[in-house]
C-alpha cells in the first residue's frame, strides 16, 4: 500500500449514524402536527405508507444516478393522500426535511472524532464523498457543525453540489481535486456499502475501507455487489490509522 496522504469519508452509517426507522417516525409524527395545525386530518398509517413509498422512490432514481428531492418526496405523499394545501404548507413540509429540529439530529459513529484527530495530526488531508438523500448537503453540514466536526474537513463532494452520485467516477475526481490534487494510490476512502463506496474507490486505484461498525452490507447477488469487497475491512474507526499504515 502506498502512503496515504488524504482520506475521505461516506457520510451515513460512516460518519453519523443513520437509524432510517426512527427518522420516518419523526418525520410523520411531524407532518401531522403541521397539517393538524392548518386543519388538514390525514390519517397515520396513509401517510407512514407514503412516506415509505417517497424512500423508494428516492432509491430507484439514486440507483439510476437520478435526482429525487424533498419538495418531489412531499409531491408525491400529497397526491397519494389526495391532501389540498397552500404554497406555505408545502414550503413547510419541504423544510420538515431539509431544515429539521436539532433534536432529531443522528449520533456520530463511535470513536470516529479520535480516528479524525489522529488523521489531522498526523497530516492527512480530510475529505467527505457523499449521496446525499432527502436532506440536502447545507442540513448534513450543520449537523456535522453542532457535533464538532465540520471542522476536520479541508474538501466535501457532496452529490447535491457536484450534480453525480457514487460510484461515478466524477464524484471521487471531485474530491481527489479538491483535497489539492492527490493521486488516486495515495487516497483512501471510508464507507459502508459495497455497490457505491467500495466498488467505486476500487474502480478508481484508490485504497477502499468498509467500515462495518454501523451497517455491514452484505451487497447483492443480483448486481454482484456480494462479490465487491475493500482492500481494507474495520468495524472500529479506533482501527483505520494502523490499517492504513499512518504514522
Amino acid at each position: 500500500m502506498a502512503p496515504i496522504d488524504a482520506v475521505t469519508f461516506d457520510y451515513w452509517n460512516t460518519l453519523l449514524l443513520a437509524d432510517y426507522a426512527r427518522q420516518g417516525e419523526q418525520r410523520l409524527t411531524s407532518m401531522l402536527r403541521l397539517l393538524a395545525r392548518d386543519g388538514v386530518q390525514a390519517d397515520p398509517e396513509a401517510l407512514r405508507t407514503s412516506l415509505r413509498s417517497a424512500g423508494a422512490r428516492f432509491d430507484h432514481h439514486w440507483r439510476r444516478n437520478e435526482r429525487f428531492a424533498a419538495a418531489d418526496a412531499i409531491e408525491l405523499v400529497l397526491a397519494e393522500q389526495s391532501l389540498t394545501v397552500s404554497d406555505a404548507m408545502r414550503r413547510d413540509l419541504v423544510a420538515l426535511i431539509t431544515d429539521p429540529d436539532e433534536e432529531h439530529d443522528p449520533d456520530p459513529t463511535p470513536n470516529v472524532g479520535d480516528a479524525l484527530e489522529a488523521l489531522r495530526s498526523a497530516g492527512v488531508r480530510i475529505g467527505i464523498i457523499c449521496d446525499v438523500g432527502l436532506a440536502p448537503s447545507t442540513t448534513l453540514r450543520r449537523i456535522l457543525a453542532r457535533h464538532g466536526l465540520l471542522g476536520f474537513f479541508d474538501h466535501w463532494s457532496f452529490s447535491d453540489d457536484v450534480g453525480t452520485f457514487k460510484p461515478d467516477p466524477v464524484i471521487f475526481e471531485h474530491a481527489l481535486a479538491g483535497l489539492g490534487g492527490v493521486s488516486a494510490d495515495r487516497a483512501a476512502h471510508v464507507g459502508d456499502l459495497r455497490r457505491t463506496d467500495i466498488a467505486g474507490a476500487n474502480a478508481m486505484g484508490i485504497t477502499s475501507v468498509r467500515y462495518t461498525g454501523a451497517f455491514d452490507d452484505p451487497g447483492s447477488s443480483d448486481d454482484g455487489t456480494d462479490a465487491v469487497e475493500a482492500r481494507v475491512v474495520l468495524g472500529d474507526h479506533a482501527d483505520l490509522v494502523a490499517a492504513l499504515g499512518i504514522g
